[in-house]
């Protein structure tokens, strides 16, 4: 019987996401906040045999073939070791909405990494394991080690932040898909540039667990093209916002979140609108 590996892998959310510019390399200049999911989470196993690499997931819209992330991480370890890539079956059990803001597939890239590294024989160096997850997404070193952390760059130069674990959050997981290149072509740098929220305020307020006044400084320069082209977007924003939280949305969209003011009015939120929220086919989680 073939021995499987397996690794739950988090969903993330972008507490803050400003964008500096547009580089050269045709890539976006970013200062983001991750911060893990982990109570929406994909499971990732592999196991060797056969020939090729092939994928099993479930889910619509999750390409089975080399176009996948998680397929596209197992041929560029082998190709950084230098060793021919083994046959193998990745199996993706999928709780994190496709193209709905949580880096679902750059979370499945990152776990099948880290399953190699561990399981294969071979050990790449941080260094490499690291390029080896940026030449697949920008978003994919992240889940090297998936925790609070500070990225810059395009994402990838990661710098780790002591923030509390749990946050009083309500989540809506990606509600349609958007395409993040259709998200940055929209990007408005006219409104980047007038947005008043710094990271720099925002950590200390996270750190210390002041969310009354960190839920005002959370930002996401995508967030406004998506809400005039998606009214629902904007309808499930404002609803969370009514009832105390300071809405966003995460990364490229459409998962929206809300930070509140502590977890008693969170859950006061939470029983009041998760039967409204269903109404939209939208999914209310709480942490």
């Amino acid at each position: 019987m073939k021995k499987t590996y397996a690794l739950e892998t988090p969903g993330k959310i972008n507490l803050f996401l400003e964008i500096k510019g547009k580089r050269a390399d045709s890539w976006h200049e970013l200062e983001t906040l991750f911060f893990p999911i982990r109570f929406l989470a994909d499971r990732v196993e592999i196991s060797f045999g056969g020939k090729q690499v092939r994928l099993k997931c479930s889910v619509p819209g999750v390409p089975l073939n080399e176009e996948n992330l998680a397929v596209r991480a197992a041929t560029a370890f082998y190709a950084a070791a230098g060793e021919p890539c083994p046959g193998m079956e990745i199996r993706i059990e999928k709780h994190l909405p496709v193209a709905g803001g949580m880096a679902g597939g750059s979370s499945d890239a990152g776990a099948v990494l880290r399953l190699l590294q561990e399981n294969s024989g071979i050990r790449l160096s941080p260094e490499k394991l690291s390029q080896t997850a940026l030449s697949i997404g920008s978003d994919v070193p992240y889940f090297l080690n998936p925790e609070p952390a500070v990225g810059r760059g395009r994402g990838e130069l990661l710098t780790p932040v002591v923030i509390p674990e749990n946050l009083p959050l309500l989540l809506v997981p990606g509600v349609f898909p958007i395409s993040a290149a259709w998200a940055y072509q929209h990007w408005n740098e006219a409104e980047s540039r007038n947005h008043p929220s710094r990271l720099e305020d925002l950590l200390p307020l996270l750190a210390a667990g002041r969310y009354s006044q960190a839920r005002e400084l959370l930002r996401n320069d995508l967030e406004p093209a998506a809400l005039r082209k998606f009214p629902m977007l904007k309808l499930l924003s404002s609803r969370l916002r009514d009832f105390g939280g300071g809405a966003l949305m995460s990364g490229s969209g459409s998962t929206l979140f809300a930070l509140f003011p502590d977890f008693t009015v969170r859950d006061w939120a939470f029983d009041w609108l998760k039967d409204e929220f269903q109404r939209y086919d939208a999914i209310l989680i709480k942490s």
